[in-house]
């Protein structure tokens, strides 16, 4: 748990050490007040739209279909079955067997 942690505080943490160890290294250049910053903002901003734009297609790829039900990660035997889509006319695995009546207690 405490790698975990540490990893985490690690990871918020780089950024803000890269961004000062820049800040040293560019305050030594010579053209360090001339820095082209309506390019860098026009160019993160062009980044962020474009992760958006991915991470939007690779939720549609992975997304279920209409007519197609979901079924849960299962554990059957020891071994741990994926969540899938199946087609919403499948019984799958997650259904009461037909004898039996879901309001009559056991």
């Amino acid at each position: 748990m405490i790698r975990i942690t540490l990893f985490e505080i690690g990871s918020f943490l780089l950024p803000f050490a890269l961004f000062l160890l820049w800040r040293r290294l560019s305050s030594r250049a010579p053209d360090a007040g001339r820095m082209p910053t309506l390019r860098l903002a026009a160019a993160g901003a062009a980044s962020a739209i474009v992760m958006m734009l991915v991470l939007i297609v690779l939720d549609a790829n992975r997304a279920g279909h209409a007519g197609e039900r979901y079924v849960p990660p299962q554990n059957v035997d020891g071994r741990i079955i994926p969540g899938h889509f199946v087609p919403a006319d499948d019984d799958g695995d997650n259904a009461p067997p037909a004898d039996s009546d879901p309001d009559d207690p056991q």
